[in-house]
């Protein structure tokens, strides 16, 4: 017998809309069969493929080596961090920071990030003054435990620990069964915790103009991408309260979405390809797509009842 097929997203086992997508980031062009939900709107893969670890090759971005900074840069980074939370500056700054200010988090706060990569974010919030920092991810290059950071192979659903905060920075969309990984992440936090996901969304503008040809497809990588509706029920379900939701969509959405509609890669593709009005069409464009909330990717941050 034919098992029954259901949504990751809210469980609707009804009709979808079925369509091929295919490998885009390396060019590949291997076909895929995906599905969206009519209920939800959430995308997701019809078969996990089994050999899903091919397609994530050692120069994959998340796995490039880390970039360390001298012991002076460290200094530098730690007084930019504090006139940065103290309001003096707020130009020019790291894009992470956007990302962490809205964490109720302490310096000593301990903070997991699952599916780190190589984790060049948790070293830069080090650097920021930040000592109680984990990485998780099933396919770390290399583990290592220094002082304040400690980076560990392991698939986090085997985790017997509680944080203040956890993260998941475009990890989120690369897990199956979405709603076991949130049962799971509220196991993690400890009551009042934070839990922050950043994640592509199928609420967006250039999925519903291009369709297949939306980059953040990525095909196969991507087993799931889930509407805001989806996964604000998904948090409501396990106790994490939906407490606010930031659009942060750039420009690439648009560009590289028209890069792969001729026929181009992900690693062949280069911002050189377009003219300067090109990039700032775009870039105005991601602006109004956040703004009127339709961008192709959010920032979710959940509180734990």
């Amino acid at each position: 017998m034919t098992a029954i097929k259901a949504c990751w997203g809210c469980g609707n086992t009804g009709s979808f809309r079925y369509f091929k997508a295919f490998e885009r980031m390396y060019g590949l062009k291997q076909e895929f069969l995906y599905f969206e939900c009519p209920k939800c709107r959430s995308i997701q893969i019809d078969e996990t493929p089994e050999n899903l670890g091919d397609f994530y090759s050692t120069d994959y971005y998340a796995f490039t080596p880390l970039n360390r900074s001298s012991p002076i840069k460290i200094v530098l980074k730690k007084w930019r961090w504090k006139l940065f939370k103290s309001n003096i500056i707020k130009w020019k700054i790291p894009e992470y920071y956007d990302w962490i200010k809205n964490l109720n988090i302490l310096p000593e706060s301990k903070i997991a990030d699952i599916g780190c990569g190589n984790g060049q974010l948790l070293y830069e919030m080090r650097s920021c003054g930040f000592t109680n920092l984990y990485g998780y991810d099933p396919f770390l290059q290399e583990e290592y435990d220094e002082s304040g950071l400690k980076m560990i192979k392991t698939d986090f659903m085997s985790l017997d620990l509680q944080f203040d905060a956890v993260m998941l920075h475009h990890s989120f969309e690369h897990m199956s069964d979405p709603t076991k990984v949130m049962e799971k992440l509220s196991t993690l936090l400890k009551k009042g915790g934070e839990l922050l996901v950043r994640v592509p969304v199928s609420d967006s503008q250039i999925w519903q103009e291009e369709d297949i040809n939306w980059f953040q497809l990525d095909a196969p990588r991507h087993l799931f991408i889930p509407s805001v509706r989806s996964l604000k029920a998904m948090g409501d379900k396990f106790g994490l309260k939906l407490k606010k939701l930031i659009f942060d969509s750039n420009e690439f959405q648009i560009l590289i979405t028209k890069h792969y509609k001729k026929g181009g890669s992900l690693v062949n593709f280069s911002i050189e390809s377009f003219t300067s009005e090109e990039i700032t069409q775009a870039m105005e464009m991601a602006k109004k797509y956040n703004e009127k909330e339709v961008g192709d990717q959010a920032c979710f941050y959940f509180e734990k009842l």
